[in-house]
């Protein structure tokens, strides 16, 4: 499985927890609307991880990071 899938499920999920966790705390009378705006705030994020990934500049210029 390629590192930007693992990315992309990894914030899924803790998005999903979040979310959950959220309802959870609302669903017993507690304060949970900051778990509901940070989960909600990572479902686009999971959704970009990955996309058009950028070479990386090491590999471009074989190595070198330093500016000459």
């Amino acid at each position: 499985m390629a590192q930007h899938t693992r990315q992309r499920l990894f914030i899924l999920l803790v998005a999903l927890i979040n979310l959950g966790l959220a309802a959870a705390l609302n669903a017993n009378g507690h304060a949970g609307i900051a778990l509901a705006v940070i989960g909600t705030a990572l479902l686009p994020l999971a959704w970009l991880a990955g996309r058009n990934p950028v070479a990386t500049p090491d590999a471009q210029r074989g190595g070198d990071s330093y500016a000459a």
